[in-house]
């Protein structure tokens, strides 16, 4: 059975989405937003969804089987709730929520009820990502002892949005940016234990951070450093774990691979494909509402990043 894919949020990321189901032919039944001109534009590239001008609206109209949640963060968690309790399958943007509490009653939800719930973490399930992950499993760098990752760049567009508005974003570039850094430590170093950071804000008309770097620390000792910043002039995004006998670097500049020394062996390339993570994030969506595969990463995943970003706040 196809299933039907409704839309939540028709701003920015919602495009992606709806690119991502279209190249995995899913079929996009629904879409809404209050904003009728970024509902207009996405209906028109959905090739003639019905439209609804609010969340309820469209999980109590029937015409879905599952959702992908594209709202600002505040708005996740009434969009979710009311669809996991209707057992309609939720593919939900990150951060999870804007707030540990709501994150919580998200997880708490998803746990109670048979719907898929997906957190659209995609640069876990990126093909870099996954080898890299493969990788250090598998022992190719030793045990891992340093974690870094920049994502960095001129976001100053961001000022005059709700990303710079903390009661709806729940902050800035840690919450925004960070939230995938601390996932991707997680799921290449393990669940972390300990966390810190610094954070500036160096436009003074904003109320949350521009400029952030997290430390954290996984059960088995490694050590990360996720720097994320939405004002410098030069930007970058890179991943990189060292271990006792390597390391493994993905720079999303280079995408085709990543860069591998290993023990004594010279520096070497080993081929991954190209993806932004849209098309597979939502393919395992819909493998996952089949049966076929797992979820790649759970509403406990988005909590965890949450939990880890607030308690540095």
């Amino acid at each position: 059975m196809t299933t039907r894919i409704g839309i939540i949020g028709c701003g920015g990321i919602a495009h992606s989405h709806l690119a991502g189901y279209q190249e995995n032919g899913a079929s996009i039944t629904a879409l809404a937003d209050v904003n009728a001109e970024a509902l207009g534009n996405l209906a028109a590239e959905s090739g003639g969804a019905e439209m609804f001008d609010s969340a309820e609206a469209l999980i109590r109209s029937g015409q879905v089987d599952a959702i992908s949640i594209c709202t600002p963060p505040d708005a996740h968690a009434e969009a979710a709730l009311l669809a996991l309790k209707k057992g309609i399958h939720v593919l939900c943007e990150k951060p999870l929520a804007n707030t540990v509490e709501a994150a919580a009653q998200i997880c708490e939800a998803a746990d109670k009820s048979d719907a898929i719930f997906l957190t659209a973490f995609r640069h876990r399930i990126l093909p870099a990502a996954r080898k890299m992950h493969e990788l250090v499993s598998g022992g190719a760098i030793g045990d891992v002892v340093l974690f870094r990752n920049t994502f960095c760049g001129p976001g100053q567009r961001l000022y005059d949005t709700w990303f710079a508005q903390k009661d709806i974003s729940g902050g800035g570039t840690m919450m925004d940016t960070s939230a995938h850094s601390v996932d991707l430590f997680r799921f290449l170093c393990g669940e972390i234990t300990e966390q810190c950071a610094a954070v500036h804000m160096h436009n003074e008309k904003i109320h949350v951070e521009d400029a952030s770097m997290l430390l954290v620390k996984s059960e088995s000792g490694a050590v990360g450093c996720l720097a994320a910043s939405w004002c410098v002039a030069v930007g970058e995004a890179v991943v990189e774990v060292s271990g006792t006998d390597g390391k493994v670097v993905y720079d999303y500049t280079e995408p085709d691979c990543v860069r591998l020394k290993s023990g004594d062996k010279d520096w070497e390339n080993v081929p991954v494909e190209s993806s932004r993570g849209f098309a597979e994030e939502t393919a395992n969506f819909l493998a996952a509402i089949e049966g076929t595969v797992p979820p790649f990463c759970t509403a406990y995943d988005g909590l965890r990043a949450v939990e880890v970003i607030q308690a540095c706040y």
